[in-house]
């Protein structure tokens, strides 16, 4: 799973690679793991993609397609699912808000020392 992430194999494909049936498995997962396959290969696709969100400047969507992703609104869609942000909110988390914030009120504090002048 961990070296097809940028292209990733189906439930039927990973068992083919392990013989095992597929419906075996599942099982298997499902009895050591707590999930099934696919749920854990989304897993780590998605801790792939938090990485390098959070380690390089790649553009979101190029992190989508690393990460055998479609397109950018479902990558989108399965990391807010799964970190409860979307990829853009992790990427510019709380400095970038708190900076912003600290441009708003330094606007804020101009615009009022304009009006008093």
């Amino acid at each position: 799973m961990e070296q097809n992430i940028e292209e990733p194999l189906s439930c039927s494909e990973l068992a083919d690679r392990v013989g095992f049936s597929a419906r075996q498995l599942e099982r298997l997962f499902q009895k050591y793991i707590g999930q099934a396959p696919t749920r854990y290969y989304l897993g780590l696709r998605l801790a792939r993609a938090r990485h390098l969100l959070l380690q390089t400047s790649m553009p979101i969507l190029s992190v989508a397609l690393a990460c055998g992703f479609v397109s950018a609104s479902h990558f989108s869609k399965c990391y807010s699912e799964h970190f409860g942000r979307t990829p853009s909110e992790e990427r510019f988390g709380p400095r970038q808000r708190a900076a912003k914030k600290g441009e708003d009120l330094m606007g804020e504090q101009a615009s009022s020392i304009g009006a008093l002048s």
